[in-house]
């Protein structure tokens, strides 16, 4: 949001609390929020007082929004099994001379706006909140005494009503090459199960870490692989190493998923896919971070944009490109991350059994 914009905002919140002669603790509010939906998940969260605060009295967390049945969050219930789903705390643990939890935050110099850089992309649907915690004061010791919770969430949409429409993009489970050039040369490989909304394009697909099969035997090709090799069957049968990149995605049979931590990952994609005049789909996804536990890597708001069409043997076929606006290697950021995708729809009785599925609640 641009500084104009910001004032605004801010002396809305002041007119507001103009309305009364009583000397209210600063009012906090989410800056762009609008009916409780921010768009934007890679952009710095802000929340603004409606006067300037006292800085060392401002302690806040960010949270997935989950209560009891009576309503209580889980700080605030009588069962000793649950907690907080913290995404973010300032001060941090070890107070406010120290690092915060999950990101950096910095107040301006009116005292005014509090700017939230997070280390990683807020999810996109769950419902979250921000907790002002008791004791935030304006500079005449105007003080909350009990606990500030402002919902919002992000939401991902296909675009407007219009844009919403039938597509004949098909369910099923794709096989994913992603070639990267920035910021270290690899080749990522996903198995992607996508599962359409027929009526709206909406998809949520669950994308998993694709390993070399290790269970193929290359012994009916009179091949002998030992113990550091696995075997390859396309495009020639060869004993390969492990880390031996695929040509193109009709390796697929090659690959088998890997989910488990640490080298393996599964993560959830929010997309939508439009039908185009010339018999070819159009794909998008929402930002979505990738964590790889070994060897450390987080991707942060990678974003998917490609397009698939039917080829001459009736095979669909997608290609694109893939950004992210940073990457780290283990915690050192290597900056913007980026290369291109091409992938296919696997046959469904080929599809290997135990492909990790999206999270059923989620299915459009």
């Amino acid at each position: 949001m641009n500084r104009a914009l910001i004032v605004a905002a801010i002396a809305l919140g002041l007119a507001g609390s103009a309305c009364s002669s009583f000397d209210s603790p600063p009012e906090p509010f989410i800056l762009g929020v609008e009916e409780g939906v921010l768009t934007d998940p890679l952009a710095p969260l802000q929340l603004a007082f409606h006067e300037p605060i006292v800085a060392n009295t401002l302690k806040l967390e960010i949270i997935r929004l989950e209560t009891d049945a009576e309503g209580n969050l889980y700080d605030e219930d009588a069962s000793d099994e649950t907690q907080l789903d913290i995404l973010y705390q300032h001060p941090g643990p070890d107070g406010y001379d120290f690092p915060d939890l999950g990101g950096e935050g910095t107040l301006d110099g009116q005292r005014q706006i509090f700017t939230m850089n997070l280390s990683t992309t807020l999810p996109i649907g769950p419902q979250l909140a921000i907790l002002v915690e008791p004791g935030l004061q304006d500079d005449e010791g105007n003080e909350w005494k009990v606990r500030q919770t402002l919902k919002f969430g992000y939401e991902f949409s296909c675009g407007n009503e219009e844009d919403v429409k039938p597509t004949t993009f098909p369910s099923g489970v794709h096989f994913m090459l992603a070639d990267v050039d920035a910021p270290i040369d690899t080749q990522l490989q996903l198995l992607a199960d996508m599962r359409v909304n027929p009526e709206t394009g909406a998809i949520v697909g669950q994308f998993t870490n694709a390993d070399r099969d290790p269970e193929i035997d290359c012994g009916k090709f009179n091949l002998s692989c030992d113990a550091s090799e696995v075997c390859r069957t396309l495009p020639a049968p060869e004993c390969v190493a492990p880390s031996q990149k695929a040509g193109i995605p009709d390796e697929y049979a090659d690959f088998t998923h890997n989910a488990v931590p640490p080298t393996g990952y599964s993560f959830t994609v929010l997309a939508c896919v439009r039908d185009e005049a010339d018999g070819s789909f159009t794909f998008s996804n929402a930002p979505v971070d990738v964590e790889v536990q070994s060897p450390p890597v987080t991707v942060k708001g990678i974003n998917f944009n490609g397009s698939f069409r039917f080829d001459e043997t009736d095979t669909l076929r997608g290609d694109g490109t893939f950004t992210a606006p940073e990457v780290f290697l283990g915690t050192t950021s290597s900056g913007a991350g980026a290369g291109t995708i091409s992938m296919r729809l696997i046959p469904a009785d080929e599809v290997k059994p135990g492909i990790p599925a999206p999270p059923a609640d989620q299915i459009p």
